[in-house]
């Protein structure tokens, strides 16, 4: 009985202990730069043909900096000072948007306007890529890696 009586007290410790103990794992901390699956990558959409001229969008990576490049529009779209935290299997990717905030600027109002990415890994070579924070922001578009910029007319067409 005695034997019981300690096995029953090392019990009750070990589970009085075991359950005072509380760990929390901050899963929503946001970190600074991008991810590794797009930092220091380039990735396009699908070529189209459809209004007789090539056209694509391609997505290029730094340390810091998300630049999304619409050859036909002209404008580069740039986030910078990014920062990222995983939800999930989905990177949400927030940064400064320039071209924002320079309208901003010169409309008066001197506040930084924010850009959001939704970046996820398909495999080691595409990834699906949004913008806007939230799910009912755009479409995922399936963008895979390249090395080289597409030539037409023997020029590199950036």
């Amino acid at each position: 009985m005695n034997k019981m009586f300690k096995l029953g007290v090392t019990a009750l410790v070990a589970v009085s202990f075991g359950g005072v103990t509380t760990t929390t794992a901050d899963a929503a901390t946001w970190h600074k730069g991008l991810p590794k699956i797009i930092r220091h990558k380039m990735y396009r959409t699908k070529f189209n043909h459809k209004y007789g001229y090539l056209d694509y969008d391609w997505y290029k990576g730094t340390k810091s900096v998300l630049t999304t490049h619409r050859p036909q529009s002209g404008a580069a779209l740039t986030i910078s000072n990014t920062k990222y935290k995983k939800v999930g299997k989905t990177y949400v990717v927030k940064g400064v948007d320039k071209l924002a905030t320079a309208r901003n600027k010169y409309s008066g109002h001197p506040s930084k306007a924010y850009g959001y990415y939704r970046i996820r890994k398909v495999s080691q070579k595409k990834i699906k890529i949004a913008e806007g924070k939230k799910a009912q922001g755009s479409k995922y578009v399936t963008v895979q890696r390249f090395y080289h910029y597409p030539k037409v007319n023997g020029h590199a067409w950036k």
